[in-house]
């Protein structure tokens, strides 16, 4: 029940509610801190949709997307005790409030993979290692006109070092599983 009500509270506190909703932006949030961003085009940038795993000696993916477009991503501190799993569920139902969203693929904790190699090997940043079991993972696709792939992910490394990445690619062209 207290989950719950904290999940109500943070929505309330993230800019879900504004008209002009954008995923990657927790700038009305006092507990989120931008601590990396980025703008860019991306060709053939794939997208896991199970978890991470060794395979045949490599890392990798069994299903994943492949997609091309323009990434807007936002990588946040979560701070004052804050939950960054708590804060990645809030922005995925406003999302999911403000859109038709398809939800691809979601994990949680050790079901996700290694949290290490998550952060180096596909979202680039060593800050986002954190405790396996800490770790959240969702993917989304819009099913109106203006087609993106919305991720997010958090990772939890103590109580203070807490991260979330948001991460919205507006596609070139509609995407095929």
């Amino acid at each position: 029940m207290f989950k719950w009500i904290s999940v109500c509270l943070m929505m309330l506190m993230c800019p879900a509610l504004a008209d002009d909703f954008e995923f990657t932006d927790l700038s009305s949030s006092p507990h989120a801190l931008i601590v990396a961003n980025a703008d860019l085009v991306v060709n053939d940038k794939q997208i896991g949709l199970d978890a991470l795993q060794k395979r045949l000696g490599q890392w990798g993916f069994e299903k994943s997307l492949r997609v091309s477009g323009q990434l807007s991503e936002v990588t946040y501190q979560i701070v004052d005790g804050y939950s960054a799993a708590e804060l990645l569920q809030a922005q995925v139902e406003a999302l999911k409030e403000k859109q038709q969203i398809s939800p691809l693929f979601e994990c949680e904790g050790r079901d996700c993979g290694r949290s290490v190699q998550w952060a180096s090997r596909v979202f680039g940043q060593r800050l986002l290692y954190g405790q396996d079991n800490d770790q959240r993972y969702w993917v989304g696709q819009s099913t109106q006109s203006d087609q993106s792939i919305y991720v997010a992910y958090s990772a939890y490394r103590t109580e203070s070092r807490q991260y979330l990445i948001l991460q919205r690619i507006k596609l070139d062209s509609p995407s095929t599983e």
